[in-house]
């Protein structure tokens, strides 16, 4: 795009404030998205959850809504935490594939080397930490933001370019054009601060324009400024209407694609996928809304109708002048009965003393529990109302994952429970495919800006994420070893245990993969070994690394404690040369032996 048809777009929407058509949506949602997962009261203490509760005007007044607001503690962010969980086994899976790689190893490292300052604290890379901790967080809570990869200025001539990410908001972005897939250009406004002639911190707009090739900032000129940032090669813009000056400026990125991209994934039906909703917005979000309340009204229950209520004769307000609750101006309430007109018994505390009669008249004593009742809640009322609310928490996880794991912990078959998976597998994987592509995305203009050419770039998930646990893993090997399972099925199973075990000692499992992958007998049980040597079904060389496996890396790390980051071709020399020499002494000690002559014995 030139130059001028891209200034028409920008200088257009500032002029008449466009945004895209479906703006106001995706701003709302994200509101909405928000008060679900975190509801953080604002600085005046009110709760957004609150703006989705609804009054019912048929039996409750403007104040006890109120009241039913301010006793209501929502937790739907408990739920949605729950929900948001089994994504991190994608964000964890240590069985990724992810490849940086060039025919020139000083570039791969340039390129490792400005991924670590990406983001964060990461030694290794800040992309990957930036994934981790933000884009999960931002596919539910805002998946119509927006990604930037920006670089900080610097000397082309000593150093290279350090890129790092910039979020804008779904509010922030106004306006974008997609075509086929493709994002041809995107408009965002922004406000920045400034100081006036007074020193009071004012705000005023900012807008930022975003094609193929180059980067263009509208950035308003305030009247009242008190040190202008205009300089004389500054081009200035005047919008006709309000006559607002606006400082351009021009900035070519030559991505060749615009540096940004969306976060979300799940397309919006109603939309026609222009803009996209969270992970549970179809499946979650109704049965959430009525979670919210049924919550409030079995908080409510339970608030208000703990104890009893108390049916009793009331007598007439004792006080003198008091007339129905007023006195005789007929406008003034009673301060005793409060306007009631009635003498009450306010609190647990209150005693009603009923003397007792002459002796003569003991045959009319009143029966006390004639004079007040106590009508009980009906229990089985707050019953429903929980055994509700319970019911619709684990149906808002079967509808999300389309599956009965997440909320019981046995199956009756071992196929169902393998189905059951599957079905958690196919919510997560659209999930990993788009991190894979925004991890990508981040790598490759990160490449692109160190001009790097010739780079692989690659991430991907695989399509089992291994979310069996331990015990039906166990189950699993039980069952193949007594079929007589194939070797490479056993050994595939016992892996996922391995990843299991040793989940938080990445170097453990890194080395025990590296000796699996040397074993003489991959798979095979103790029994099959066995037979297999005594069978002589096997060399030499394999009999002595089975039988001295372990000592003999033992041995060799021992030696060099960097042989589990040779190459396999390294590690396997260096395997043979202890295998002969273990092989040579033992063919020492067979030839020293002396031979019993059994004639003469």
């Amino acid at each position: 795009m030139d130059t001028t048809d891209a200034r028409q777009i920008i200088e257009g929407h500032i002029a008449s404030k466009k945004t895209h058509k479906h703006y106001d949506k995706v701003v709302a949602l994200a509101k909405k998205y928000k008060a679900f997962i975190t509801n953080v009261a604002d600085s005046e203490g009110n709760y957004p959850l609150n703006e989705y509760l609804r009054q019912f005007v048929r039996r409750e007044d403007a104040d006890l809504f109120e009241q039913r607001k301010n006793l209501t503690k929502h937790y739907t962010p408990s739920i949605c935490s729950q929900i948001m969980k089994p994504f991190n086994k994608v964000v964890r899976s240590n069985r990724v594939i992810k490849m940086i790689d060039h025919a020139d190893a000083g570039k791969v490292e340039t390129i490792t080397d400005t991924l670590s300052n990406f983001y964060g604290e990461s030694e290794s890379d800040g992309v990957t930490q930036f994934m981790n901790e933000r884009f999960k967080t931002l596919t539910f809570t805002d998946p119509n933001a927006w990604i930037l990869v920006s670089f900080k200025p610097f000397d082309s001539k000593k150093e290279k370019p350090q890129t790092f990410p910039h979020e804008y908001n779904s509010e922030a972005v106004i306006d974008f054009e997609i075509k086929n897939g493709q994002t041809h250009w995107v408009i965002i406004k922004e406000i920045y601060s400034y100081a006036d002639k007074e020193d009071n911190i004012k705000t005023a707009d900012r807008y930022l324009f975003f094609d193929k090739i180059n980067a263009y900032e509208y950035k308003a000129i305030p009247k009242d400024i008190k040190e202008s940032f205009i300089k004389e090669e500054t081009t200035i813009w005047t919008e006709e209407k309000s006559k607002q000056k606006y400082a351009v400026y021009i900035y070519e990125h030559l991505s060749e694609r615009v540096p940004l991209m969306r976060v979300g994934y799940v397309s919006d039906i109603s939309t026609k996928g222009l803009t996209y909703v969270n992970p549970f917005h179809y499946e979650a979000m109704p049965l959430l809304e009525q979670f919210i309340k049924v919550s409030s009204e079995l908080q409510l229950s339970i608030t208000l109708h703990t104890f009893p209520k108390q049916v009793s004769y009331v007598q007439p307000c004792e006080q003198k002048g008091c007339n129905d609750g007023l006195l005789s101006d007929g406008k003034t309430e009673c301060s005793v009965c409060e306007g009631t007109g009635k003498k009450l018994h306010t609190t647990a505390a209150d005693v009603l003393e009923i003397p007792f009669p002459n002796k003569m008249y003991k045959e009319n004593m009143v029966d006390v529990s004639n004079i007040s009742a106590y009508v009980p809640f009906p229990g089985n009322v707050m019953e429903f109302l929980d055994k509700y609310a319970d019911k619709l928490e684990k149906k808002i996880m079967r509808m999300v994952f389309n599956s009965e794991s997440l909320v019981q912990t046995q199956f009756n078959t071992a196929t169902e429970a393998e189905i059951d998976i599957d079905s958690v597998y196919d919510t997560l994987h659209p999930f990993g495919e788009k991190y894979s592509e925004m991890w990508m995305f981040f790598v490759k203009i990160t490449v692109l800006y160190l001009s790097i050419e010739g780079a692989t770039i690659w991430h991907k998930f695989p399509s089992d994420l291994k979310l069996k646990a331990m015990k039906q893993l166990l189950e699993e090997l039980k069952s193949a070893n007594d079929s007589n399972a194939p070797s490479y099925v056993r050994e595939s199973i016992n892996n996922d245990i391995m990843e299991i075990i040793y989940a938080d000692d990445q170097t453990e499992l890194s080395k025990i993969k590296i000796k699996n992958k040397h074993f003489p007998f991959p798979g095979k049980s103790d029994f099959e070994i066995q037979n297999i040597i005594l069978n002589n079904l096997t060399t030499k060389f394999k009999q002595v690394l089975y039988a001295n496996f372990d000592n003999i890396f033992d041995e060799i790390e021992n030696d060099d404690n960097k042989f589990f980051e040779w190459t396999y071709a390294k590690q396997k020399e260096r395997i043979k040369v202890e295998v002969k020499n273990i092989i040579s002494e033992i063919d020492k000690v067979v030839d020293n032996v002396p031979v019993l002559d059994l004639k003469t014995a």
